[in-house]
């Protein structure tokens, strides 16, 4: 397609993908997921895709053409605007973007719209640039789109099967990209191509951009730069990639590729090739070669193989243009094609098929003469070879290797003839030099620069590829083990011949030959196996059949060396005459040909030695030969100190054997190379010190230098010796160290160059000692104390400390050492940033690293090395580095040490290792204090640096590098790549921003992640890249990452590709979304931008279990978010999320199918198996046919495997188990989550030491085997290390399961789910988990955490029943009435039962508690918590079954229908499901036998306090619902009653603690409160108060003394504040600590003396005990009189008189008591609290004055929650009936009739005439209250029935009318803080449960007044009745015999009286004086009595009383009890009152 037709095809609108880049990425991408990443679910994507894109394809590289009509529309758009696709409106332009427009559409030729286009495109990439203009992005934009285009290309070429490669896709896929590259060749795709290439100068192009302002700063123009190098080699490439598949280029293309050969010029600025062209080449040469002919069957087609043979023609065409006699543009191209194209002819001549060709076969020596005399051999040294980067090339080393190994294989005479040639030139040369002459420039010397060309190309070996060992044929009988590197075929008769060409090149060899020889033998060594063939082959050439040493051979390599040592060492004179003859001896020479000679040698030992460990220990023990000494020797001798580094340089390679190291150190201390000990000699002072002030640095040339630091680099591989020099000086190793650090590393900055490069060489030499040092050494306690040595001359000296420990020291102070690698930092930053290539660039490179690993490993070690140099109090000072780092730095004035450090992060494309080092070091300096913030502070002071730095954090994410998922063994087997450094740093990028994000703010986090630095973190506002100017981040950059491949039910791509990087993206989420300051930004932009955590919910599960981790911080996050749009009442949302984890039945996901129609994995249908619940037809949702779609919150659970294998045990047979079992924990430690895992290396070393450590001949045979079960224990501790982090990982998955669940159940309101959903659900839930958990093979760590979640879920669960039984509010009519008022029984009504009741799920619920059951009988006693959580789950099951309150409702309206109306409550058939509930859960409890009450028993007695006190209210709720008894018996049978009861003596003492004003843990208290409520529970019942009477818990609580410490109460400290003592809230103060001992005995009183009966003496008795026991506790109750009213006091005094009301009644203190003189101490304290009751009924009458009181008390709600006022209410009136009780206990109890009963009352009713009595203060000893008191109380307690029942009444109909109340009648009853965001419903809800409890107060308060009512009105009765019928006025004079006969009577007739009362009467309260005359009956007083009772008992009251008889009374008491007393009443004052 044409480019004119192409762009008239395209819209004229405007695409703002720009279609020149974005497509073409997009294409790009597809094709490396389908081809290179081999995901199946592309390669739809891509048919899809190359049918879209073969145009271009077609079209490669051509731009849209101008045009003249759009150049006008762009011209005219800032007025007119264009058309952009998508939009309605035109859109205008601004002129500036205009004019840049067009001058880009110049620029490259392009179309105005296309340029449009990418400058709209560049303007939204701006983020992606920053610092760049939109123009100058525009430029990559462009440049990246036809790179993506061209990379598209090459990948298709490669995808097809090929005879030299595979990549292993389908069949699909290849059929496909073949059928669509044949179809691209067969439209000429070699010559677009081809065309291309000739017309790319990409010199011509740049100074086109440079000229246009199209070139930005440096990164910018390398970035062009680079993609267009990468277009012209990709393009080349294409061709190449073809020519080496399985079908090179016919002919015509072949033909075309050698025409543009012949025209390319080929050269770089180097002289060498350039890249494209290169390839090029390599295309050509893989089109004529024929080694598959050797490989290929003779049946087989060759046409299809090799079109070569296929085409008739191709072999003429291609030999006449290989001889043509027209020129090249590079003759160098031509004799390496003609070089090629005789081997490819003598190929053919070998084989049947080239028949008819021989006219051409026979002209291949006239084609390789013509090849050899135009210099072929030179031209591939120089042009192919010398190529940068060629060895890193497989298949160009293969060509170039098979090309030269075929031409001495199959070429053997020619190869002869060369080397005939050879000699003679030799002996040419040779006698010219012998006549002094220059030899003739134009010998031919093709044998030497063939011996050359093979140095070259075998002198590197980076693939491994061990090509070389095709030369080497093995002398020895074994045959030789084909490394499996090497896939190629090897021929024995090739390698035989080639070993032949070896050994016969060396025989004789002239002078001229020697060292092309020499070198080519040392590149054929590379290989430890090569390398010892070399080694056999000097050896055998030791002496040939004349018994002459060969010059090529070991015995004359070191007989020359030991010759030239005995000639050039110098002797030392006699020290006396040194001053007087002492002179340098005259230089004996060495010719320069002698020195290439030696330096030939030495490279051939240093390369042998090096890589074959044999040849080197059988060198060194050689005696003859002597390499160390001979060396050294030399080293001392005045040689050029070039051959001094040579002779380092061997020396290095022998000291790799540490035998060899150890006697070279010897030998280099004895030889004083650099002088370590201080001579006397004048002339003594020289070595390699001299050498390198006065030869080397001179010279401006530091071989020696470099020599000597390899020397020693490979010396300190092994440990130094600590001997050392010693005797002669201080043992160590400071006299190197302090010469590489000093006097090299130091000065290396100030000395000049020759060679630029050689600076940064010498520079990383002595930093590799330096850091080898470093790394090596372990901080210990003896480098801080010195060591004294003696001296051999005598004397004392302290030893050196290890170099290590020194080179620490330097690093940590402020010296010249620490400059100097901050200097280096800093200079690397400098030229780095000029992005250019320069001399020496990789060793700046790598000093750079080397100086920031130093950095990262003085960070690593320093916390250990201060700690112990402040331990041992060294006079050492040192700083610490991160100090040293925030110094200034003296090149800028600006402390930016760590910012420079930082920038190497943004050398991440070519430098990683860089980048990693240095986020290694920021993760290490963030760790400090402070640090991050001074980092920020440094980061923000330029913002184009801060922009820069930020950036790149934000590339290093985003590489694309993929994870290696192999075994570890394999990565360490083939080493670590770019790509896992990369991998790495980006992953510790992430740990960086995680450590920091905690730090206080701002951090380098929030720098990192585009939050706000200069305002409060959370008014942060994230926006997408390029919105509002806003930058693009490492947040973005994240998310996209975790974005990037993420499809419903398709999980990101990350999780295959980076699943560690994907596991700390999500924990970066995670860390934000619940960091205190950033979480509300966070989860704003998370919600807004993509909707990121609902698209990432959609796609869990994650298969597999290395995916968990991923899913635990997703769901952890998605848990987050649910809690807070859940508060923040973001209804929508909170339901959709919800939706997605528990819909059964999506409607996107109906059956499991995608829009595509493909089935969708995530669907899992539920099967017939056995589960605990059985699947009922109640669930909800659409039905689906086919089965149902499992819940994803239940599909996250089944991914979570409770199962979990475990290694096998060790098997040990040279090792002691149980001491390796030691030795493996004492390496255990924890890593930073808490896991413990073991160090491989720590226990690897001493394993190994103790391996070095064996001796003795016996074990040297077993060696192999121990090593191997060394192996075997490293292996048990990886899969233990493996175990417990599978474990960790589960336990953190399920951890983030449970938050989920937790929140959903917990967090979210009510109408989010519907309530027989949520029941349906939490089934389901507690099914799978119960499941999990009883499964055998679960492992307990996992199993554990579950029981939370069982427990918050049947919470849940019960919660949900609850809110179902008191849902609904219904009226029934007055014959359906059962009062509600007095708890009674009654049927229930039929009425209809609500989805999802108890009995609807009453069989499911009893699976669940067999599930509940089951697992505690399954859990052990050692897992407390588990047993805690799983009882708190049992009670939470058990009180679903417990019944609710009932409401009581009205029917009726007004006033007068209101006194017909009856209270009662809503009685539902769930009442009865609750009965039928509690007897089948006992029922399934007591299938469990005695087993289930032993351990919950046992729980209680031991254990954990908290699973006692769990255990006490299991105890307490399942012996509540056995009304059989069972559990009671079993109890008592065992004697567990009486240990309770025991144990109460013991919890004494620690209650005594409880009460200190610091109280100790309160453990012991909220224990008793469980036991007491226990107790309590068991005396509810009349067997249960008996067995516990029998135990003795009343004498047993009278002993406790607890009891009576009771704290004084100050009215004037605050609640929460006792003295001096201030508690924390949740801490009682010590009354309430007090209040919660005494209570619960108070309650047990009660519930023994409730359930046993008022007519039980022996509780009475031992009740009384008790209360006299701690008699002034009682009183001091009774008489308190608090200033102000208070709700805690209130209850313990209503308590209190229920108590004593209940138990000081029932018989007389003569009998109760025994007559000794306790007696007459218990009747004192029974007499005082007698008093004190009858004083509490005036103080306690519910006046207008006390109502006021309570009205006047702060509206606030009490630790239940209920209204103060309220409960305060109903307990001043809980006390006045208590009295009123007592009193009529008295009363009644005394005498069958008035005349004999005892009189409490006066006869005084003027306190029943005045609103407020004045009496009501107190009761005076003399005096008894007046019965005006009683009449008082009567007339309030009517008043305040009558208008309460109003208010009741009221109450009720609003309830019953709720749905119909508007918002400010609402408002009433709802708490002041609810937030006005709340629904209608949900204010409805707390509406109604804020009625209920008013409702609930209100009856409870009517059923008071009515008691006290009845009461009242049958003292008043007694009383009235003895005062007006039996009463005698005193002033009338009864006999003293009269007196005493009344009071026998009355004594008689109360010992007949059976019910008679427990306390003296009225009379026996007083000492002396008259009955009479002590009530003060007088005849007045019964006068004025006759007179008040007709005011006060008026018509009124009476009327009241009926009104209250009449609505209340009659049907909740005996009929007609109030009517009968009201008449005996009114009889009285009618007939005995005048």
């Amino acid at each position: 397609m044409s480019p004119q037709y192409k762009m008239a095809a395209m819209s004229t609108a405007v695409n703002l993908g720009a279609r020149l880049w974005a497509p073409y990425k997009e294409l790009n991408n597809i094709v490396d997921s389908a081809i290179l990443l081999k995901r199946p679910q592309t390669v739809h994507d891509l048919e899809m895709a190359l049918r879209r894109h073969k145009p271009d394809f077609l079209s490669l590289l051509q731009n849209p053409a101008k045009n003249p009509t759009h150049r006008e529309r762009v011209k005219n758009a800032d007025k007119e605007g264009l058309a952009v696709e998508g939009q309605r409106m035109n859109q205008l332009l601004h002129s500036r973007l205009i004019e840049e427009a067009l001058i880009i559409s110049d620029l490259f030729n392009l179309n105005e719209i296309a340029a449009v286009e990418l400058l709209l495109a560049g303007e939204t990439q701006l983020p992606n640039f920053p610092g760049l203009t939109r123009g100058l992005v525009a430029v990559l934009l462009y440049q990246d789109g036809r790179s993506s285009l061209v990379n598209a290309l090459k990948t298709l070429i490669q995808s097809r099967e090929g005879k030299t490669w595979t990549l292993g896709l389908s069949e699909e896929v290849v059929a496909i990209t073949t059928k669509f590259t044949d179809q691209l060749m067969d439209e000429g795709l070699t010559g677009k191509i081809l065309g291309l290439l000739g017309t790319m100068d990409l010199t011509a192009e740049i100074t086109k951009l440079q000229e246009s302002r199209g070139l930005g700063n440096q990164r910018h123009r390398k970035q062009v730069f680079d993609m267009m190098k990468e277009i012209k080699q990709n393009l080349a490439g294409c061709l190449y990639w073809w020519s080496c598949g399985q079908t090179p280029l016919d002919k015509h293309n072949t033909m075309q590729l050698l025409a543009h050969l012949k025209k390319s010029k080929g050269r770089s600025a180097d002289g060498t090739l350039e890249p494209s062209t290169l390839a090029l080449l390599m295309a050509f040469l893989y089109c004529i070669d024929v080694s598959a002919l050797e490989l290929i069957n003779e049946s087989e087609d060759l046409s299809s193989k090799l079109p070569i043979l296929g085409d008739a023609g191709f072999v003429p065409a291609l030999h006449k243009e290989a001889l043509a006699e027209h020129s090249w543009e590079c003759r160098e191209l031509k004799s390496i094609v003609q070089f090629a194209w005789a081997v490819t002819l003598r190929g053919l001549s070998q084989h049947a098929a080239s028949q008819g060709l021989n006219e051409f076969l026979e002209e291949d020596e006239e084609v390789a003469d013509h090849a050899i005399s135009s210099n072929a051999f030179t031209a591939l040294t120089e042009l192919v070879i010398s190529t940068p980067g060629f060895h890193k090339e497989e298949l160009y080393l293969r060509r170039m290797h098979a090309l030269v190994t075929d031409f001495i294989a199959l070429m053997p005479l020619k190869v002869k003839e060369l080397r005939n040639r050879g000699d003679e030139t030799a002996r040419i040369i040779m006698a010219h030099q012998q006549q002094g002459v220059e030899p003739p420039s134009s010998l031919p010397r093709h044998f030497e620069q063939l011996l050359l060309l093979m140095s070259e190309l075998y002198c590197k070996d980076p693939l491994d590829l061990q090509l070389n060992l095709d030369y080497w044929f093995p002398m020895e009988t074994q045959v030789s083990v084909p490394t499996a590197i090497d896939s190629f075929h090897r021929s024995p008769q090739r390698q035989a011949s080639l070993f032949k060409f070896v050994r016969m090149a060396g025989d004789l060899l002239p002078p001229s030959l020697y060292i092309p020889y020499i070198s080519m033998l040392v590149s054929l060594s590379s290989g430890q196996l090569a390398a010892h063939h070399c080694f056999n082959l000097l050896k055998s050439n030791a002496v040939n059949a004349g018994m002459q040493y060969s010059t090529v051979s070991w015995d004359h390599f070191f007989q020359s060396i030991n010759q030239y040592y005995s000639n050039m060492r110098q002797e030392t004179p006699v020290s006396g005459y040194q001053h007087l003859y002492w002179q340098k001896p005259h230089f004996r020479g060495i010719t320069i040909q002698e020195l290439e000679g030696l330096h030939c040698v030495l490279r051939l030992i240093k390369k042998v030695s090096q890589e074959d460990e044999t040849a080197r220990l059988t060198l060194c023990e050689n005696q003859q030969y002597m390499p160390i000494v001979l060396m050294l020797g030399m080293c001392s001798c005045s040689i050029p100190a070039s051959l001094k580094g040579a002779f380092f340089g061997a020396l290095a390679a022998f000291a790799r054997s540490s035998d060899v190291a150890v006697s070279l150190w010897q030998s280099l201390e004895v030889s004083q190379v650099l002088q370590t000990v201080k001579s006397t000699s004048e002339h003594s002072a020289g070595g390699i010190k001299a050498d390198l002030d006065e030869v080397e640095a001179r010279n401006e040339e530091f071989p020696m230098t470099l020599g000597f630091l390899e020397l020693i680099d490979c010396l300190t591989d092994i440990p130094v010796p600590k001997a050392l020099g010693a005797g002669y000086r201080p043992p160590g190793f400071d006299p190197y160290l302090e010469f590489i650090r000093d006097e090299v590393f130091l000065k290396f900055n100030a000395r000049a160059y020759k060679n630029s490069a050689e600076k940064w060489e010498v520079a990383v030499a002595a930093l590799n000692v330096l850091y080898k040092l470093l790394r090596s050494y372990d901080v210990a306690s003896e480098d801080f104390s010195d060591e004294p040595v003696e001296l051999q001359g005598g004397g004392m000296t302290f030893a050196n400390k290890q170099p290590g420990h020194n080179v620490l020291v330097h690093m940590l102070s402020d010296g010249q050492m620490l400059t100097m690698v901050l200097y280096i930092i800093d200079e690397g930053t400098r030229l780095l940033d000029e992005y250019k290539d320069f001399p020496g660039k990789e060793d700046l490179e790598k000093a750079c690293l080397l100086c920031l690993k130093l950095i990262q490993l003085t960070l690593e070690k320093e916390d250990q090395f201060l700690s112990l140099l402040r331990e041992s109090g060294a006079a050492l000072v040192v700083t610490p580095i991160e100090r040293l780092l925030l110094s200034i730095n003296l090149r800028t004035g600006k402390a930016d040490h760590l910012v420079n450090v930082t920038k190497y992060v943004t050398y991440n494309g070519w430098i990683p290792e860089h980048s990693l080092t240095s986020v290694n070091i920021l993760n290490l300096v963030a760790q400090t204090r402070g640090t991050s913030c001074e980092l920020v502070q440094l980061m923000t002071a330029s913002e184009d640096k801060m922009i820069a730095l930020r950036h790149g954090f934000v590339e290093l994410l985003e590489v694309d590098d993929l994870e290696d998922d192999r075994d570890l063994s394999k990565q360490i087997e083939s080493g670590v790549t770019e790509g896992d450094i990369r991998n790495a740093a980006r992953q510790n990028a992430i740990r960086l921003m995680l450590l920091t994000l905690v730090q206080p703010a701002p951090n380098l986090a929030h720098l990192l992640l585009g939050y706000e630095l200069c305002k409060p973190v959370n008014t942060s506002v994230l926006q997408d890249p390029g919105v509002l100017g806003s930058c693009r981040t490492c947040l973005h950059s994240v998310l996209s990452i975790l974005d990037r491949g993420l499809t419903v039910g398709s999980p990101p791509s990350c999780l295959y590709d980076a699943p560690r990087l994907a596991a700390l993206a999500y924990e970066l989420v995670h860390a934000l979304c619940s960091d205190k300051d950033a979480w509300s930004p966070t989860l704003r932009y998370l919600r807004s931008a993509n909707d990121f955590l609902y698209r990432q919910l959609q796609s869990l599960p994650a298969r597999g279990e290395r995916y968990l981790n991923h899913q635990s911080w997703l769901l952890k996050s998605v848990a987050i978010e649910l809690k807070v749009t859940a508060s923040n009442r973001q209804t929508s949302y909170v339901q959709r999320l919800v939706a997605l984890l528990l819909d059964d039945a999506p409607v996107s996901l109906q059956k499991g199918i995608k829009a595509d129609g493909i089935q969708d994995r995530d669907v899992m249908v539920y099967e017939a198996d056995t589960t605990l619940f059985p699947i009922t037809a109640s669930r909800t949702g659409p039905s689906m046919t086919g089965g149902q779609q499992k819940r994803k919150i239940l599909s996250l659970l089944d991914s979570i495997s409770f199962r979990q294998e475990f290694p096998t045990p060790l098997q040990l047979e040279f090792f002691d188990q149980q001491n390796v079992e030691q030795v493996v924990s004492s390496c255990e430690q924890k890593n930073k989550v808490g896991v413990v895992y073991c160090d491989l290396k720590r226990l690897h070393r001493i394993l190994q030491d103790e391996l070095n450590q064996i001796q003795g001949s016996a074990v040297v045979g077993q060696r192999s085997l121990i090593v191997q079960e060394i192996q075997g224990i490293l292996m048990h501790v990886v899969l233990r290390n493996e175990l417990r982090e599978s474990i960790y990982t589960k336990q953190q998955a399920f951890e983030a399961w449970r938050q989920v669940t937790e929140v959903i159940l917990t967090g979210c309101s009510q109408d989010t789910l519907q309530r027989d959903v949520r029941q349906l659900v939490i089934f389901e839930l507690l099914q799978a988990l119960l499941n999990k958990v009883l499964d055998e093979e679960s492992v307990t760590e996992l199993t554990s955490p579950a029981a939370g979640v069982i427990l918050v879920i049947l919470a849940n669960l019960r919660h949900s029943f609850l809110a179902d039984q008191s849902d609904d509010v219904s009226v029934v009519s007055s014959s359906q009435y059962v009062s509600l008022l007095d708890d009674g029984e009654a049927s229930a009504q039929t009425l209809a039962t609500p989805s999802g009741s108890v009995g609807q799920r009453g069989g499911t619920l009893q699976v669940v508690l067999k599930g509940v059951i089951d697992c505690i009988m399954k859990t052990g006693g050692v897992y407390q918590r588990v047993r805690a959580n799983l009882y708190g789950a049992l009670l939470s099951y058990l009180r679903i079954a417990k019944r609710q309150e009932a409401v009581p409702l009205f029917e009726g309206s007004g006033r007068n229908s209101g006194l017909k109306m009856e209270v009662r409550p809503v009685r539902k058939k769930t009442q009865t499901d609750v009965e039928k509930l509690n007897k089948d859960n006992i029922s399934v409890i007591l299938s469990y036998g005695e087993s289930l009450m032993e351990v919950i028993s046992r729980d209680s007695c031991d254990g954990h306090d908290i699973g006692k006190m769990l255990a006490f209210a299991a105890l307490d709720a399942i012996i509540a619902t056995d009304k059989a008894g069972h559990w009671m018996s079993f109890l008592s049978k065992k004697g567990y009653i009486r240990h309770y009861i025991d144990s109460l003596l013991l919890d004494n003492d620690q209650l005594h603690s409880a009460l200190s004003p610091v109280p100790e843990p309160l453990r012991a208290l909220y224990l008793y409160e469980s036991k007491m409520a226990l107790l309590t529970r068991i005396a509810q019942t009349p067997t249960g108060a008996q067995m516990l009477l029998q135990c003795g818990v009343m004498a047993t609580l009278a002993e406790c003394s607890v009891f009576s410490m009771q704290p004084h109460q100050d009215y004037r400290v605050s609640q929460h504040s006792l003295g001096n003592v201030e508690y924390e809230p949740f801490v009682p103060s010590m009354l309430d600590r007090y209040r919660q001992i005494l209570l619960p005995a108070l309650k047990l009183s009660l519930a023994v003396l409730t359930s046993l009966g008022a007519h039980h003496k022996h509780a009475a008795n031992q009740v009384l005990q008790f209360l006299v026991a701690h008699s002034e506790v009682v009183s001091n109750i009774l008489r308190d009189v608090p200033p102000t009213l208070d709700l805690a006091s209130l209850q313990e005094l209503a308590l209190t008189t229920a108590v004593v009301a209940r138990s000081a009644v029932n018989d007389s203190p003569e009998d109760l008591l025994t007559q000794d003189p306790q007696a007459f101490e218990a009747r004192s304290h029974v007499s005082r609290i007698q008093r004190q009751m009858l004083a509490l009924l005036s103080r306690y009458s519910m006046t207008d004055s006390l109502k006021s009181q309570i009205s006047l008390i702060e509206d606030m709600e009490s630790v239940s929650g209920k209204d103060q006022r309220q409960q305060m209410t109903v307990a001043v009136l809980e006390v006045s009936a208590n009295v009123l009780a007592y009193c009529r206990s008295i009363v009644s109890r005394s005498g069958v009739s008035a005349q004999f009963c005892r009189i409490l009352f006066a006869p005084d009713l003027k306190a029943a005439l005045v609103s407020e009595p004045h009496d009501l203060s107190g009761l005076h000893r003399a005096r008894l209250p007046s019965l005006g008191v009683i009449v008082h109380q009567l007339h309030q307690c009517a008043l305040n029935f009558l208008a309460l029942f109003v208010g009741h009444k009221r109450q009720v109909g609003k309830l019953q009318a709720l749905q119909e109340l508007g918002p400010e009648e609402l408002k009433e009853f709802l708490p002041e803080a609810v937030n006005d965001k709340l629904s209608t419903q949900q204010k409805q809800v707390l509406a109604k449960r804020r009625l209920l409890e008013i409702i609930s107060s209100k009856t409870q308060q009517l059923r008071l007044y009515n008691y006290m009512i009845e009461n009242c009105l049958f003292l008043l009765w007694r009383h009235l009745e003895f005062y007006l019928r039996f009463a005698r006025p005193d002033d009338e004079g009864l006999s003293v015999y009269q007196h005493v006969v009344r009071k026998q009577h009355m004594r008689k007739l109360h010992e007949l009286d059976e019910q008679s009362p427990g306390l003296p009467s009225a009379a026996d309260d007083f000492e002396s004086g008259d009955t009479y005359a002590q009530l003060g009956v007088t005849k007045q007083t019964l006068k004025q009595l006759n007179t008040d009772v007709h005011l006060c008992l008026n018509e009124t009251l009476f009327t009241k009383i009926q009104e209250i008889e009449q609505c209340f009374a009659r049907n909740r008491t005996h009929y007609g009890f109030l009517d009968a007393l009201l008449r005996r009443i009114k009889r009285l004052v009618h007939l005995h009152t005048s």
